[in-house]
């Protein structure tokens, strides 16, 4: 009896949840209150923050324990792209069909750690079309146009996923992109799918001519898409969805899986507002939010009737040198790259290599940047902090 409403549930959640729109439609979460100004981040941390130690407080932090990190994997997996493709895929339908000849490329712009690439890798398998390497540093700075020469037929689809790996913020490394993005948008290379990170959309579009009339973006991750998101994260390990309840107020914070999703609660709003939509940051604050109560057997093995406390809420990493040029300059060249080496670094920085090392140990050391494979790149809970460091001294941030 309870499975058909479920099933019925199932298919506009998938819907809703995400959703390919033009970059020009797209808006971040606010909350509708009547008193907005005052439910920024002091108001969602005070959600949490126990200032007076009263009666009041349904569970101390401080009586409680952290998940170790297995069990965070169970508890908040990452997300699987899937759903995402599907979404891409239904926004980009008529246009496969039609192919408008005014419209020879599309542009899908990613939200920061947002998954991209891998969304537009899995679509490329799909449909089987073309996926096109990016160029070697060497091939961008010297403007070695032999990485347009290989192009696929004009009858072939490709999909170029990392526009942001194409060029440097260099006097010798934006003619190469300036070269392929003509040819693209003239229709000279045939139909394809271009992918951008956002911070790199920005740069680019104040150095290059890209219509945003042709990108797409997804929609921003609102409570109730959080709620939905954490709610199947939840799902995926369990045989029935745990109780995830406010340590300070005792209240539902995610609602139950077996009842019809009533909206989001006020944690997850202000959550959605302070990460500006994007599902991983808030995934990741999430994780960092939740606890247990120690000596409980729920810690390391599932139980039908599973309880979790959702914490205090983080404020990510935190960046003390309020002023620091230098640490500006690297976080900025970071972004707009969407991660680079530190030989690539070195030409994009008026700085020694031994400088730009010494900077990004620092910033490790605060959980502001990491090293994923050969890049170096601002991490998720180094995100937000170093958005408003930039922000704070006029550097040109993405629209996200």
């Amino acid at each position: 009896m309870n499975s058909q409403p479920s099933e019925k549930a199932e298919k506009p959640e998938a819907i809703a949840l995400w959703e390919y729109i033009p970059i020009s439609d797209f808006e971040c979460p606010i909350v509708l209150s009547a008193d907005v100004a005052r439910q920024k981040w002091r108001m969602f941390k005070r959600l949490f923050t126990n200032t007076d130690h009263s009666s009041e407080q349904i569970k101390s932090e401080e009586a409680l324990q952290t998940f170790s990190r297995a069990r965070l994997d169970e508890l908040v997996p990452e997300i699987d792209w899937h759903a995402a493709v599907d979404a891409l895929d239904c926004a980009l339908d008529d246009w496969i069909q039609n192919q408008p000849n005014d419209s020879p490329v599309k542009f899908i712009v990613g939200h920061p750690f947002m998954g991209n690439g891998e969304i537009l890798a899995r679509w490329t398998g799909r449909h089987s079309a073309r996926l096109i390497a990016k160029p070697k540093q060497e091939q961008i700075l010297d403007n070695d146009q032999s990485w347009l020469n290989h192009w696929p037929d004009s009858q072939t689809c490709w999909v170029l996923p990392n526009l942001d790996k194409c060029f440097l913020r260099h006097a010798e490394g934006l003619a190469l992109i300036r070269r392929f993005l003509a040819l693209a948008l003239n229709g000279d290379l045939g139909t394809g799918l271009i992918g951008c990170d956002s911070w790199s959309w920005a740069y680019l579009r104040r150095v290059c001519f890209i219509p945003s009339s042709n990108a797409l973006t997804l929609r921003a991750f609102d409570g109730e898409r959080l709620s939905i998101l954490f709610s199947q994260l939840a799902d995926s390990a369990h045989n029935k969805q745990p109780i995830f309840l406010n340590a300070k107020t005792g209240k539902a914070v995610l609602p139950d899986s077996q009842e019809e999703n009533n909206g989001a609660s006020k944690d997850l709003e202000q959550l959605a507002m302070r990460c500006q939509g994007n599902a991983e940051i808030a995934r990741q604050f999430w994780r960092e939010s939740l606890r247990d109560e120690p000596n409980k057997e729920s810690l390391e093995k599932s139980t039908s009737e599973l309880t979790i406390w959702v914490g205090q809420f983080t404020e990510g990493a935190i960046i003390p040198d309020a002023n620091d040029e230098n640490i500006a300059l690297i976080l900025h060249a970071l972004l707009i790259h969407n991660g680079l080496p530190v030989s690539a670094l070195a030409e994009v920085l008026p700085f020694s290599d031994y400088q730009i090392m010494d900077l990004l140990l620092r910033l490790t050391s605060l959980g502001v940047v990491g090293l994923h494979h050969e890049d170096w790149q601002i991490t998720p809970m180094g995100y937000l902090a170093s958005r408003q460091y930039l922000n704070a001294q006029n550097f040109l941030l993405d629209d996200f």
